[in-house]
C-alpha cells in the first residue's frame, strides 16, 4: 500500500497543519511592508541590489506549517557591484564580505525597519551578520546574499553559504505539486512533533531542516517511501549522482558526516551535514514507533505523533531525580539565540569531559548525559549522571609491575603508598569532588557565558529539559539506562 496514513488521518492532519488563508495573507502583508521599507531606505544609501524576496517555506515554496512559520527575507547583491568582495584571483575575500554584510545591517536594514512596528531587533551572526526581529509575533530574518546563477553555483560553489537558499527555493518550487506539498508539510510536522526540527530543537544541538525534508519528499514517489528514505539516510544516501555511502565517506569534506542528502544545486555539499546525530537517531526511533502504531491500527496515537505538543513538564521519578542536575540562565537579549545555544552545548561537552573521569583517567561520576533547551530568553542546561555520590578516594593506576624502570620510578615518587593489584601498581588518592551536583555547579560558575546570567530560581524549563533527557534521550541510550537502573536497585536494596 503506497499510502503511509489512512485517508481519514491524512485528511485531518492536513487540515490541522495547513495555514489558513488569513495566515498566508498576514505573512504576505508583512513581507510587502518590509520590502517597501527596504526599497525606500536604499535610495539614501550607496548600496546596489538585485532583488528582495522571501525564501524558505513562506517564499515561493509555500510549504509553511500553520502557526509555525517564520520569514527569511533575502536581499541579493550582484557580485559585479561589489568588486571589493573578491581578491585579485577572483576568490571571495571573507573579511571584505563580512564588512559588506555588516554595513548592510547597520546602514540599511536596521534604519529601514526602525519606523515599523517591530520587536526583538537583534544583530545576529551566522556565516555573516544579518538582522533578526519580530513583527506581529512572527520571527523574521533579513539577510544579504549574492545573486549568482545556477551554473556558477554548480561549478564554483557559493560566495556566501546562504547564496544556495535562493536556488533551493527555485528548485523545490518548480517541482513541487499539491500532493508533494502536503507530503512535505506532513514530514516537517512529524519532525517538529519529535522536537528535532531546525535550530531551536530540544533534542541535539541542530535538528533536521525543512528544505532537506522537502528534498527527500521530492526524491521519493510518496509519503511512505519518504518516511523510509528518512529512516535509512545513514545507510542509503540521497544523491543526484547516485554515489554510494562508501564513496561519499571518502570525500574529505564528508568524512565526519553521519547522514547524507546531497544538495541538488551543489553536488559538493551535504545538506544533512549540520544534523546532530542525536536529533537524527531520535527521529529514526520515532519513525519506528509510528510504523508499529500503524501496524497495530492505533489511530489516536498515530495522529499525536504528527502534531507538535509542548514538552512534558512533570517532575522526574524520585529515584531519577537524585541522578539529575539542572540550571537555568537568563539572556540579556543582546546576543542571538544560536550563539548562546552553541556556547551552552560547548559548556555541556566540557561538563561531560571533566565529570566523567578524574584528571588521571580513572572513572569519576561515570557516564554523563546532557541537553540544552531554551524558550524566548530563558535557557536550561540539564544533566543525568550515572553515580551522583562517589567515595572520597580512588585508586590511581600506575605502570605494570613488570616494567622495572617505570615501576621503580613510581615507587620512588609515592614511597610506601604504592600497592600492587592484578599486575599493576596503584596509589590511593583523595578526590577533589565527591558530589556531582556540586561539581556541576562549580563548572558553570567558573565558565560564565557572555550574554547569559545564571539564575537561582527555576521555571518550567528545568522540568522540560529533564523530561527531554528522560523521555527522548534515555531511549537512545539503553546501556546507560540499564546501568542507572542498576544503581536504582542498589539504592533500594543496599545488600545487592
Amino acid at each position: 500500500m503506497p499510502n503511509l496514513l489512512p485517508d481519514s488521518i491524512r485528511e485531518e492532519l492536513i487540515t490541522r497543519i495547513t495555514p489558513s488563508q488569513d495566515e498566508i495573507d498576514r505573512q504576505e502583508r508583512i513581507i510587502n511592508q518590509l520590502k517597501k521599507a527596504l526599497q525606500e531606505k536604499v535610495a539614501s544609501t550607496n548600496f546596489q541590489y538585485s532583488f528582495i524576496e522571501p525564501q524558505g517555506s513562506t517564499g515561493k515554496k509555500q510549504t509553511q506549517l500553520s502557526g509555525a512559520a517564520d520569514i527569511d527575507l533575502f536581499v541579493a547583491l550582484k557580485p559585479e557591484d561589489y568588486p571589493e568582495a573578491f581578491t585579485e584571483t577572483n576568490t571571495p575575500n571573507r573579511q571584505a564580505i563580512d564588512d559588506i554584510m555588516s554595513k548592510l545591517v547597520s546602514d540599511w536594514f536596521e534604519p529601514a525597519v526602525r519606523n515599523l512596528e517591530v520587536t526583538d531587533i537583534q544583530r545576529a551572526f551566522s556565516q555573516h551578520p544579518f538582522l533578526s526581529l519580530k513583527m506581529e509575533d512572527i520571527e523574521i530574518d533579513i539577510l544579504g546574499c549574492f545573486d549568482i546563477d545556477s551554473k556558477t553555483l554548480a561549478e564554483n560553489g557559493p560566495i556566501t553559504a546562504v547564496d544556495r537558499t535562493v536556488h533551493h527555493s527555485f528548485y523545490v518550487a518548480n517541482i513541487m505539486n499539491q500532493k508533494k506539498r502536503e507530503d512535505a508539510r506532513i514530514l516537517k510536522s512529524f519532525v517538529r512533533a519529535c522536537h528535532a526540527y531546525g535550530d531551536t530543537c530540544a533534542v541535539g544541538r541542530m535538528g533536521l531542516t525543512g528544505v532537506t525534508l522537502e528534498i527527500i519528499v521530492l526524491n521519493t514517489p510518496n509519503l511512505k517511501s519518504a518516511f523510509k528514505a528518512l529512516r535509512k539516510l545513514d545507510v542509503e544516501p540521497i544523491d543526484p549522482l547516485n554515489r554510494s555511502l562508501e564513496k561519499l565517506k571518502k570525500i574529505p569534506s564528508f568524512r565526519d558526516d553521519h547522514v547524507f542528502v546531497i544538495d541538488p544545486t551543489d553536488h559538493n555539499r551535504n545538506m544533512a551535514s549540520s544534523f546532530s546525530l542525536r536529533s537524527y537517531e531520535w527521529v529514526q526511533y520515532k519513525i519506528d514507533r509510528v510504523l508499529e502504531n500503524l501496524e497495530a491500527g492505533d489511530s489516536s496515537t498515530i495522529l499525536e505523533s504528527f502534531i507538535e505538543s509542548p514538552i512534558p513538564s512533570n517532575k522526574l521519578p524520585d529515584w531519577l531525580e537524585n541522578h539529575s542536575c539542572v540550571i537555568e540562565f537568563q539572556s540579556d537579549g543582546e546576543v542571538h539565540y544560536t550563539i548562546l545555544r552553541d556556547k551552552l552545548h560547548r559548556l555541556a561537552r566540557k561538563i561531560v569531559s571533566e565529570m566523567s573521569v578524574e584528571r588521571t583517567g580513572e572513572t569519576r561520576f561515570g557516564e554523563i548525559l546532557t541537553e540544552v533547551y531554551f524558550a524566548d530568553t530563558r535557557y536550561a542546561l540539564g544533566m543525568f549522571v550515572e553515580v551522583p555520590e562517589i567515595s572520597k578516594t580512588f585508586n590511581r593506576k600506575g605502570p605494570p609491575s613488570t616494567l622495572k624502570e617505570a615501576a621503580e620510578n613510581f615507587r620512588d615518587a609515592h614511597s610506601d603508598a604504592v600497592f600492587e593489584e592484578d599486575g599493576f601498581l596503584y596509589i590511593r588518592e583523595n578526590r577533589m569532588w565527591t558530589n556531582a551536583s556540586r561539581m556541576f555547579g562549580s563548572i558553570l560558575e567558573n565558565n560564565p557565558i557572555d550574554g547569559l546570567q545564571i539564575q537561582n530560581s527555576e521555571t518550567i524549563l528545568s522540568n522540560q529539559v529533564l523530561n527531554v533527557l528522560h523521555n527522548y534521550i534515555l531511549p537512545l541510550e539503553p546501556e546507560f539506562n540499564e546501568r542507572i537502573t542498576t544503581v536504582k536497585e542498589k539504592e533500594k536494596h543496599p545488600s545487592m
